[in-house]
């Protein structure tokens, strides 16, 4: 089946190209340019006020099906009262609301809304991500690979670091990615003294670059307060790096504490820096969670099957009467 579908959002899926395969015209737009035509899918990438209203307007005015994805657990306490008020009306308006995690679904749910369907949005290439060092040849490094937004509650980390460097004063921390909180973080860094242990590199990288970090580091580390379906964890756990991190997005589904690496049950940097010490300490355990991590990414979220499950699953919905 050919569609010209058009996805509004903030950036382009990683999986844009494929896509096309699947179903054909596929246009990417960010608002307010919205281009007008005929379109027999329209997919907003979130509810919210910068992309919600302007997505259904293109679909009520072409006449196409209506879909709205939910990548973030953010509907409760981290939106404002208008965000909130117009992504409420915006999901309850749509033909289909993606959820990206079990409890994403679950809150959609608990609103009211029915037409709700789990597809996970991590794809990844593991013959890119993939073992290239074993852990005993890898470097006391912890990484972390993504945006420098408060959400991401990085903060968490460093202080936590600071604590890790009293028993490991070799270990270093990486930083990796781009957002409007670079500076916060440099100025908490040199404030704990700590910036010859911690380095922030302030772009972003191709997937063959990250692989080669993701080899380099002995853990990854996710402090967030919530998330949708985190990939950069997926893709260090492909290269076989094990985890520390909030419980939060699809890791609880896919994941056990202990299996794969370490869940916190506080945000707290002192439980924090114990983790990280136990897994930089100790490169055995460090190899088996590694391995177990990437067959569970692998059997989950390799990337031809996930970009299937996804497309597949639009056309079946894009059939129906």
């Amino acid at each position: 089946m050919r569609m010209r579908v058009l996805m509004v959002g903030r950036s382009r899926s990683i999986a844009f190209e494929d896509l096309k395969r699947y179903w054909g015209e596929v246009i990417f737009a960010r608002p307010p340019r919205i281009p007008l035509r005929r379109y027999d899918l329209v997919i907003a990438q979130e509810p919210t006020l910068r992309m919600g209203p302007a997505a259904y307007l293109a679909a009520k005015l072409s006449g196409a099906k209506f879909v709205v994805e939910v990548h973030g657990e953010y509907l409760g306490r981290w939106l404002t009262r208008t965000q909130r008020v117009v992504s409420e009306l915006i999901l309850r308006r749509a033909d289909l609301v993606r959820a990206v995690n079990g409890r994403i679904a679950r809150q959609l749910y608990e609103m009211g809304l029915r037409k709700v369907a789990v597809i996970p949005a991590i794809y990844i290439k593991t013959d890119i991500f993939k073992p290239m060092k074993r852990h005993r040849e890898r470097s006391k490094m912890i990484i972390y690979a993504g945006r420098f937004v408060p959400e991401k509650n990085l903060p968490l980390l460093i202080k936590a670091f600071k604590l890790v460097l009293r028993e490991e004063p070799s270990a270093k921390l990486l930083l990796i990615g781009k957002g409007p909180e670079k500076d916060v973080l440099l100025r908490l860094i040199e404030s704990l003294g700590i910036d010859e242990n911690v380095m922030l590199l302030d772009r972003w990288l191709s997937s063959r670059e990250l692989a080669v970090y993701y080899n380099e580091a002995a853990v990854f580390a996710l402090t967030s307060h919530y998330e949708g379906s985190p990939r950069a964890i997926c893709e260090a756990g492909a290269c076989g790096t094990p985890f520390v991190s909030t419980p939060v997005g699809i890791l609880p589904e896919i994941l056990r504490d202990g299996v794969g690496g370490f869940f916190l049950r506080r945000r707290d940097p002192v439980e924090l820096s114990e983790k990280l010490i136990t897994l930089l300490q100790d490169h055995e355990l460090r190899q088996k969670m590694g391995e177990e991590f990437r067959r569970i990414v692998t059997s989950r979220f390799e990337w031809g099957r996930a970009v299937r499950l996804y497309a597949e699953s639009y056309l079946r919905f894009s059939r129906d009467p």
